[in-house]
């Protein structure tokens, strides 16, 4: 399996309840992220940060990633 390293840039433009939740399970500003797996026609991203595998929307992925 390839997976593929980011590092969280930013939050901004998300919503509070979607930056609490990624912040209560360890996910920071310039945080490291691999992403596992992509869904296709923008389905939801497996990322794995910290040895837990989280599934996020694809907005949200392109959020992190400074998109």
């Amino acid at each position: 399996m390839i997976m593929r390293k980011f590092v969280i840039q930013q939050f901004t433009g998300l919503d509070d309840s979607t930056v609490q939740r990624l912040h209560s399970l360890g996910l920071q500003t310039g945080s490291p992220f691999w992403a596992v797996r992509f869904y296709p026609f923008h389905g939801p991203v497996i990322i794995q940060a910290d040895d837990q595998r989280i599934g996020i929307r694809y907005t949200v992925f392109h959020t992190l990633i400074g998109g």
